[in-house]
């Protein structure tokens, strides 16, 4: 298999976008490429224009694309750093609002939710707060 170029990912992304509004042009594109070359073995697609008009005409195939573009993982504090940082500077400011609403986006099976309801049931912002 060779290697993908910048303009054979481009044009993939484009059709995803396009066809099924999932953007991941702001993905990393080591990872991308990686990530785009397993799912060509996967799906026995020879070449990444193959793979594009596969997808293109069978929704079928995006299906079973997408799970190689998308992060399967969610752990509790999955990232210490960001958590760290949520507890020493955001939970303060939070904590002068009466109440509060947090929206986790793709929380995957809600490992994070549940790490931010720690955080907040710690500074007792809890019971005033909904986690989306």
């Amino acid at each position: 298999m060779s290697d993908i170029t910048d303009d054979e990912l481009d044009v993939l992304l484009a059709t995803i976008v396009e066809k099924y509004h999932y953007d991941f042009r702001g993905y990393a594109r080591s990872s991308l490429r990686r990530r785009t070359q397993n799912a060509m073995l996967q799906l026995h697609t020879p070449s990444l224009k193959t793979l594009n008009e596969l997808i293109k005409h069978d929704a079928a195939a995006f299906t079973q694309l997408l799970p190689w573009f998308t992060i399967q993982v969610s752990d509790l504090f999955r990232d210490p750093t960001y958590f760290k940082y949520f507890r020493t500077e955001i939970v303060p400011w939070l904590a002068t609002y009466p109440s509060r609403k947090l929206w986790v986006a793709g929380c995957s099976t809600g490992e994070e939710a549940y790490s931010f309801s720690i955080i907040l049931k710690e500074a007792n912002l809890l019971d005033r707060t909904l986690i989306y």
